[in-house]
């Protein structure tokens, strides 16, 4: 952590939203700086800030675990942020050195976490770390892990061919019935189903229709509302989705610029939060009518992108 940078971050209260939000800093490499995680109460307003112990690059796919700790990731150089509801982070854990990105959770008090990277061709413009003693980023795949961080099962699972030919599996999201984890590779052209009782990949729920892997025909980002209805990022645009990958909903945003990214549910079953990195404004928006409700400008927007992540704090 720099020293010239304080954390002021509270204890977590029902409602408090976190986004991710590093400070980059490098004028050679565009996603590295210091981690840094914003926190705002449940109106929207400024609260407080976590700069994060252990990382060098984008602090990314926020979420919260059944315990209430809040989960980040920098999957340029293997690190994995939890920061317990106090406010405070807990130390960090090596879950295996790989890059992962995103996690969901079980009742159980499992963690799946999602391998972002795979190959041997790294984003041009920043660094990312290789396995151990291998020229590869990734393989793709989702770890499970116990309730006492330790690795019991890797699925290998499948990915959507995007146009950097560097990105595996980045959004998951556990169905409510605890059977399979629903997935996205970000801009590939399928939401994916893992079977992680019977260990064996799912149908498509979604393929587009769109082959042209440089087109904005794609699929970003998937969460379950609490009705079991799925929300799913097209850039500028959200669908909601019914189990059988029909649309039911179309919410545009498209006047909010493309580039959504994140989703989460909020607590009150009425709305949902989202966040564009290309603009740096995260949205509250009304499922009924997809109006905008509430917005947070961090002002980092394009070249300065970093929001990249978004939660919201349900215990009470």
């Amino acid at each position: 952590m720099n020293k010239k940078n304080i954390s002021t971050m509270q204890p977590f209260e029902y409602g408090d939203i976190f986004l991710g939000c590093t400070d980059l800093n490098d004028a050679v490499d565009d996603h590295k700086g210091n981690g840094r995680i914003l926190q705002y109460d449940k109106n929207l307003q400024p609260k407080g800030i976590l700069y994060t112990e252990g990382t060098g690059h984008l602090v990314i796919g926020l979420t919260f675990d059944p315990r209430g700790v809040l989960w980040g990731f920098d999957m340029h150089n293997h690190a994995i942020v939890r920061v317990s509801p106090d406010g405070k982070q807990l130390p960090n854990h090596n879950f295996g050195d790989r890059a992962f990105s995103n996690a969901t959770f079980d009742s159980q008090g499992n963690i799946y976490l999602g391998e972002a990277l795979v190959g041997n061709t790294p984003y041009p413009g920043s660094f990312m770390r290789r396995l151990p003693g291998l020229d590869l980023l990734g393989y793709g795949n989702i770890h499970k892990f116990n309730s006492d961080l330790e690795l019991v099962k890797v699925f290998d699972v499948a990915y959507s061919p995007e146009f950097h030919q560097f990105k595996g599996i980045t959004h998951t999201a556990m169905h409510p019935s605890e059977k399979f984890i629903t997935y996205t590779t970000e801009i590939g052209k399928k939401v994916m189903q893992y079977d992680i009782i019977n260990d064996q990949q799912m149908e498509d729920l979604v393929v587009l229709p769109s082959s042209d892997l440089s087109d904005q025909v794609v699929a970003i980002a998937v969460n379950y509302l609490q009705d079991g209805r799925l929300l799913h990022s097209r850039g500028e645009y959200i669908e909601i989705l019914d189990e059988s990958g029909e649309v039911t909903q179309t919410i545009d945003l498209s006047e909010h610029g493309w580039g959504i990214a994140q989703l989460t549910a909020s607590n009150d079953g009425e709305h949902f939060l989202t966040a564009n990195i290309f603009t740096g404004m995260a949205m509250k928006v009304r499922l009924d009518d997809g109006s905008v409700v509430g917005l947070i400008d961090t002002g980092l927007k394009k070249p300065k992108r970093s929001l990249a992540g978004i939660a919201e704090y349900s215990h009470s």
